[in-house]
């Protein structure tokens, strides 16, 4: 039995799924001769493979961290930004190779749709820590 979308529950993590999901997608979109001619390739899609493998470690190392004394939220907030900051310069080449290469309308809008996505639920975990371990020492 289907259950209506509005009242789906959010998996605990959905994060690490959907950046799991945008590398993977994005080493496909970049392999593409189609999107990025070979002969030019090598300029734009190590950048944008690389951020998009990073913010999945990034998650995953913030992610494996049990967050117990000041110090564990720390890290793991530092680790939350550096995927962040890697979103925003993932974002900013997707840019550019939407300008100079031959994506298509749909997949740029699905891949870029995919970056907000984990940028948007990276942002709600960040929130819903600083939230939980507030009165840590």
């Amino acid at each position: 039995m289907s259950v209506v979308k509005s009242k789906r529950s959010k998996p605990k993590l959905g994060v690490l799924t959907k950046a799991r999901e945008l590398a993977v997608y994005t080493i496909h979109i970049c392999s593409n001769e189609k999107n990025f001619p070979k002969r030019l390739r090598w300029c734009m899609t190590n950048d944008l493979v690389k951020d998009a493998r990073d913010i999945h470690r990034y998650i995953r190392k913030a992610n494996s961290i049990y967050v117990a004394f000041r110090s564990d939220f720390d890290t793991r907030r530092q680790f939350q930004n550096q995927a962040i900051a890697s979103i925003d310069a993932m974002l900013g080449d997707m840019d550019i190779a939407y300008a100079l290469f031959n994506v298509d309308d749909d997949r740029i809008d699905h891949w870029t749709g995919l970056v907000i996505e984990v940028q948007s639920l990276l942002r709600e975990w960040r929130k819903s820590d600083q939230e939980r371990h507030k009165n840590l020492k």
